[in-house]
């Protein structure tokens, strides 16, 4: 069995959605697991169509800083055989990225999930206790399960594509992504309940997020 632990976070460029979800589950990980685990942990991105070797947008650069991540080392990398190859946890923007992943590696069918179902799902699962890398994969094995029991919402699944738009669809984004993220964050690695409250409220700021975008993007 590897004695690593893969997350993959997958969209169209690997340039804002999953260059943002990879950031922050990166450092919630370092974060929140015990230390021997948080090193054996890995969190990547990739992209269906991605323009390989761009950086992060840079709204996405800064919403990441905002909320203590890192994304400005990111780089665009395609969607391939390798990249999902040992991967134990696969996170989608959207169903049809989902399907895309499924494709290329039917073996992944239950662990692979769009954010927003992920997220869903972990709303309803305490924090877990998380000794080693064993732990992990039992814990998407019981999110995967607990999908099985959910109520489907495929009309919510989706994360809006904010590339080349206004800074309110940036922070459309935002929301419908780390709202589902930091969930997941509280089932998986053990976000403390005053974290989860202090991130909700933090992408809730509609107007403290939209001057954030508006600043990164006039930096062009």
């Amino acid at each position: 069995m590897n004695d690593r632990f893969r997350i993959v976070t997958v969209c169209t460029g690997n340039i804002h959605r999953s260059a943002l979800a990879a950031a922050l589950l990166s450092r919630w990980a370092g974060w929140y697991l015990p230390s021997p685990v948080a090193r054996v942990v890995e969190v990547g991105s990739v992209g269906t169509s991605a323009p390989v070797g761009e950086p992060a947008g840079v709204e996405i650069t800064a919403i990441a800083a905002s909320l203590g991540a890192d994304a400005s080392d990111h780089r665009a990398q395609k969607l391939d055989e390798h990249a999902l190859t040992g991967v134990d946890l696969v996170l989608t923007a959207t169903r049809r990225h989902r399907d895309a992943v499924i494709a290329a590696a039917p073996s992944t069918l239950h662990t692979t999930f769009t954010i927003r179902e992920i997220g869903r799902v972990a709303e309803h699962i305490d924090a877990p206790s998380i000794t080693g890398v064993t732990d992990l994969r039992r814990r998407v094995s019981t999110l995967s399960d607990a999908r099985e029991v959910a109520d489907r919402r495929p009309d919510l699944d989706d994360i809006v594509d904010p590339d080349g738009r206004e800074p309110e669809v940036y922070v459309q984004m935002v929301q419908q992504e780390v709202t589902p993220l930091v969930h997941l964050a509280h089932a998986l690695f053990g976000m403390p309940r005053p974290d989860v409250r202090a991130y909700l409220e933090a992408v809730a700021s509609t107007a403290e997020l939209t001057e954030r975008v508006r600043t990164a993007g006039a930096s062009r």
